[in-house]
């Protein structure tokens, strides 16, 4: 009898968490699917490595973002912070040695506190003016850089091999990735930022400055999204990069909105990024093994956005929230 309860128990405790965060069942359906066609490569030690590496780039540019779009505004700013960073590291790397590095944070937090002041005192939509900062950042990593991919030395311990098939870089993000979740679901400040999304003008009736949170959300954006540059600038070939790639600034979003976090705000957070990311990562190398040509996949990933806007706009109706 006892036992018949703990297993009643067990499956509904399954089918809540399946309710809760219904991307379990995608990334189910999608592990079987890809399985199945590609019995002997998509669980090859070669293939999970490769995923891990995905998931690590996608993860390290949601996390910010996810933050701020909790309070229904947007960030874009990522790819910016990154891009202008790394270039900046090739200036005072040569001066000043490793502690170089910390231009990518601080960086990340003059941004997000720029972004933050502008969005809130301007009223200018985050969307517009995060676009706008990644246009000029990318313009001035160009200018400076000379338009020339620049390599920088010294930094090969941020990827140096620690556990054999598992990038290192992975194991630097699991604590800058807890950091952000601990901060919105442990902390008054994410109680506030989901309250703010689910209904910013009762959060402001009550007396609470509204501003304030807002700016913090985005001086919080930047910080991690300047942490996580430290990382991801070593990933990805260790040299400050001149090419905007487009997919760098849609497949986070995507990632985002997969994992459950609503454009409206009020729902979601860094830790329902990780489902979206870990989703988007297993799609993407599904298709990549396919054989599919790159544009053909770019097309996918573009249906995918699309389908999850208006997934998410449709909840966005039903909580009669705009997006600022």
């Amino acid at each position: 009898m006892n036992h018949s309860n703990t297993k009643r128990t067990g499956f509904r405790r399954a089918w809540e968490a399946t309710k809760n965060y219904p991307v379990i069942l995608i990334v189910a359906g999608l592990v079987a699917i890809f399985s199945a066609l590609y019995t002997k490569r998509f669980l090859s030690p070669v293939n999970l490595t490769a995923t891990l590496r995905q998931f690590v780039t996608l993860m390290l540019f949601s996390l910010g973002p996810s933050i701020v779009m909790l309070l229904g505004s947007m960030d874009l700013s990522f790819i910016g912070i990154w891009m202008l960073g790394s270039v900046l590291l090739w200036i005072l790397t040569p001066l000043i040695g490793p502690v170089s590095l910390l231009v990518f944070p601080l960086l990340g937090l003059a941004t997000g506190t720029l972004v933050g002041l502008v969005h809130t005192k301007g009223r200018i939509p985050s969307f517009i003016l995060t676009l706008s900062i990644l246009i000029t950042y990318w313009g001035l990593t160009v200018t400076i850089s000379g338009g020339y991919p620049r390599p920088i030395k010294g930094f090969e311990w941020i990827t140096a091999s620690v556990i054999p098939r598992v990038p290192t870089p992975f194991l630097w993000s699991i604590p800058v990735v807890l950091a952000a979740i601990i901060v919105v679901l442990r902390t008054r400040l994410g109680t506030y930022f989901w309250a703010i999304g689910s209904n910013e003008e009762g959060v402001r009736l009550a007396g609470i400055n509204v501003d304030r949170y807002k700016i913090l959300a985005f001086m919080l954006s930047g910080t991690f999204t300047g942490i996580g540059s430290i990382i991801l600038f070593a990933h990805l070939g260790g040299s400050a990069p001149v090419d905007f790639n487009m997919n760098n600034v849609v497949r986070p979003l995507v990632a985002i909105i997969l994992g459950g976090t609503s454009m409206a705000g009020g729902s979601g957070g860094p830790h329902r990024t990780i489902l979206g990311v870990f989703t988007f990562s297993i799609l993407y190398r599904g298709l990549y093994l396919s054989a599919l040509r790159p544009e053909m996949i770019d097309v996918i990933v573009g249906i995918v956005l699309i389908l999850s806007v208006i997934i998410s706009s449709r909840g966005t109706r039903m909580k009669g929230v705009e997006i600022t």
